[in-house]
């Protein structure tokens, strides 16, 4: 997975607390030929002409394990985290060549869910027959504080 962007409009989300990221519902969508706009882009929406097919193994993921905290460290940074995102073993998905965390059910996901963060994955991956999961050891996002 590729550098995690906040979108303009989750970032604000997250700092004015209209979502709260370790409570509230949120899930990761896959994604191809997507171009991604941080800046204009706000809500499912936006991705979802973009989103892999849910015919076949594909389907969106609930995140499980989120938190947010602050690590010390120079420099202190938030950290956003959750459990390794797993889309299913053995799967036959892709190619995907992004994924987009967004506040929302996975199960029925609506046209105005918020869109969180956006993650390239360079090059775009396929699977079949196989594991189809993100790993999120070092966490998922981190903004860094002074």
């Amino acid at each position: 997975m590729g550098t995690v962007t906040a979108y303009n409009s989750g970032a604000l989300e997250l700092a004015n607390g209209g979502t709260a990221f370790a409570t509230d519902a949120c899930y990761a969508i896959l994604v191809n030929d997507y171009a991604v706009n941080v800046d204009t882009h706000t809500a499912y929406s936006d991705v979802s002409a973009s989103e892999l097919s849910t015919t076949g193994d594909y389907d969106r993921v609930a995140l499980a394990g989120k938190s947010v905290a602050v690590v010390t460290g120079s420099p202190d940074k938030i950290l956003y985290d959750c459990n390794n995102i797993s889309f299913g073993d053995p799967v036959s998905i892709g190619p995907a060549d992004g994924i987009v965390i967004l506040k929302g059910t996975a199960a029925s996901p609506v046209s105005t869910d918020p869109l969180l963060f956006y993650a390239p994955i360079d090059p775009a991956v396929t699977s079949t027959e196989a594991v189809f999961s993100i790993n999120t050891t070092n966490g998922l996002y981190e903004i860094s504080i002074a």
